[in-house]
């Protein structure tokens, strides 16, 4: 595996940990931008999210993201 492909692998296995209701914070980073990828999977389960940069909370602005 890559070193991409390893870290895809491990934002989506953190997706496990999300509790339907609950808000999640979200890091930085490329491994961060893959977990918000998985979130989005979660739309309308979750509560919301918080983010820790300016990169991460536009990613979880984009339509597939927004209204956690």
């Amino acid at each position: 595996m890559t070193q991409d492909e390893l870290k895809k692998a491990v934002g989506w296995a953190a997706l496990q940990y999300v509790q339907p209701g609950t808000i999640v914070g979200v890091g930085t980073g490329s491994t961060a931008a893959h977990f918000i990828d998985a979130l989005g999977t979660m739309k309308g389960q979750i509560e919301g999210a918080v983010s820790s940069s300016d990169a991460s909370t536009e990613k979880l602005k984009k339509p597939r993201h927004s209204r956690f």
